[in-house]
């Protein structure tokens, strides 16, 4: 767990948060050859809805903080309400990882 909380997560630059009616949804534009009949269906841009901590960690991911530092932050903000904080945190990141939503840069800490 240790090695995850060193990283630096960074919003790719592709991706735009954007409310609709009421929520928020990651706008993740539908530009593969292999999208054109997604994109028939629903435009130009797949969604993904963030939840209010979603959204929170989403503007977080800027490059300039640590998983970890992410994670006090969402402590203070939210409390016991996100317990287990960083086993909860590190699934969320790794999930916007896997669909190519965020990149991990390492701090220098974990350089050295």
């Amino acid at each position: 767990m240790e090695e995850y909380l060193r990283l630096i997560p960074r919003q790719n630059e592709k991706i735009e948060l954007k409310k609709i009616n009421g929520k928020f949804y990651l706008l993740i534009p539908m530009d593969s050859p292999f999208d054109f009949l997604a994109k028939r269906v629903h435009g130009e841009y797949r969604r993904v809805e963030l939840d209010e901590y979603g959204v929170f960690v989403w503007e977080l991911c800027d490059g300039s903080r640590t998983v970890k530092e992410i994670g006090k932050k969402l402590k203070e903000r939210f409390g016991d309400s996100v317990e287990p904080l960083y086993e909860r945190l590190v699934t969320f990141l790794l999930e916007l990882y896997k669909r190519n939503l965020i990149s991990f840069g390492e701090s220098h800490e974990s350089r050295s």
